[in-house]
């Protein structure tokens, strides 16, 4: 549950026993006090990464990991394999995924490093997978970082 007061967010947690917890305040310190940080970085974040969307390496690694369409649908020209599991998908079933995380971005001074690793000049830096492997995978890797 979360209830929003002037600048400050007011979010309602529950323990096992069904006794309620103290309310915790997250202040919105941005943009005219309607963001807390995480929402403002979260922003950011996602800009970057649409901002880079189709960068010339990522293509490449796209188009290598391409063949003909052995479909009957003849409006479908190309098919992508999967490096995790191998198979062979249409377009939208497929995404870029960076081998090296890009990690997380939530203050400045992770901005740089973000943007190095998000733009990867080499092709061999990304690799094209099926949105269940790629969900696993990055299931995977906010499992590590959370420990």
């Amino acid at each position: 549950m979360c209830i929003i007061f002037s600048n400050l967010v007011h979010v309602s947690h529950f323990l096992i026993m069904g006794k309620k917890r103290k309310k915790i305040r997250v202040p919105r310190t941005r943009n005219a006090n309607t963001l807390t940080e995480s929402q403002y970085f979260s922003k950011i974040r996602s800009s970057l990464r649409n901002s880079f969307r189709y960068w010339k390496p990522g293509q490449i690694a796209l188009e290598r990991a391409s063949r003909p369409s052995q479909s009957k649908n003849k409006r479908l020209k190309k098919e992508y394999c999967c490096a995790i599991c191998k198979e062979w998908f249409k377009r939208a079933d497929v995404e870029i995924d960076h081998l090296e995380e890009c990690g997380s971005l939530k203050c400045y001074d992770d901005i740089v490093p973000f943007l190095k690793r998000l733009t990867k000049e080499n092709p061999n830096a990304y690799q094209i997978v099926c949105k269940p492997c790629h969900r696993g995978r990055t299931n995977e890797y906010l499992n590590k970082t959370k420990k």
